[in-house]
């Protein structure tokens, strides 16, 4: 082909070679309707979501209260069948489950870690520092409550370590308050006999429970009502 015919055919297919195909852009209706449906998705698997954690957590802290449910079973083998009593391993009257528990540390348990529980205003979290009593287990290290003046032959479905409460044995449906780290509907316990469980809990609104074993209506932490006067519930320190 001669040049100048092939430039006058360039020039022929030029305008159709560069027209441009219009794109279709969403209308502001699409756009609504998709952010509607994401919106929706969302407010479906939000709860189940969190659901899952608050599970994978209750889990984590049973995990830990097993621990020291063990650490105490070990201590009491070792002497003379009693678990922490009067006055700890440092010379120290027991007044709080912290008093009791510095008693495990480090012959039982080597860290402070199993004592806290992520989002527990008692003791949301532990330093490990673990040199000498004065540092072991202090105010916001120890997540945990402990029925003191048990022993491994108490009955099998008493409680031994709990979930701490709002300071009167009952849990809150206050998140952020003592005693509302489940938001009052559940309670991770361990019973003299080393068994764990989840329970949920009874009553209503701020007055929630650990239900008895032998009477889901009374509270299981309500302890000198059918254990006796000389078992008492230490709360963590504050």
């Amino acid at each position: 082909m001669h040049p100048a015919e092939a430039n006058q055919s360039k020039k022929e297919r030029s305008p159709v070679m560069n027209k441009r195909i219009p794109h279709k852009a969403f209308t502001l209706l699409e756009m609504l309707i998709v952010v509607a449906i994401i919106g929706i998705i969302a407010g479906i698997a939000m709860p189940a979501f969190q659901k899952a954690m608050q599970t994978a957590k209750m889990t984590d802290a049973m995990s830990k209260a097993r621990q020291i449910s063990t650490a105490l079973h070990m201590y009491a083998n070792d002497n003379d069948g009693n678990y922490p009593l009067k006055k700890n391993s440092y010379d120290e009257d027991i007044v709080t489950s912290n008093d009791a528990f510095r008693s495990l540390i480090p012959a039982y348990l080597d860290n402070e870690k199993v004592f806290a529980v992520a989002g527990s205003k008692a003791g949301p979290s532990a330093d490990d520092q673990t040199q000498d009593a004065a540092h072991i287990l202090q105010p916001g290290e120890n997540h945990w409550a402990f029925v003191y003046g048990l022993t491994p032959t108490s009955k099998s479905t008493w409680p031994l370590v709990v979930d701490s409460t709002d300071g009167t044995g009952h849990y809150t449906t206050q998140e952020k308050q003592y005693g509302g780290t489940w938001g009052g509907t559940r309670s991770v316990a361990v019973y003299t006999d080393g068994s764990g469980r989840i329970v949920g809990t009874g009553g209503a609104g701020d007055q929630r429970f650990l239900p008895r074993s032998d009477d889901k209506t009374k509270n299981a932490l309500a302890v000198t009502e059918y254990m006796g006067d000389d078992v008492k519930l230490l709360e963590p320190a504050r």
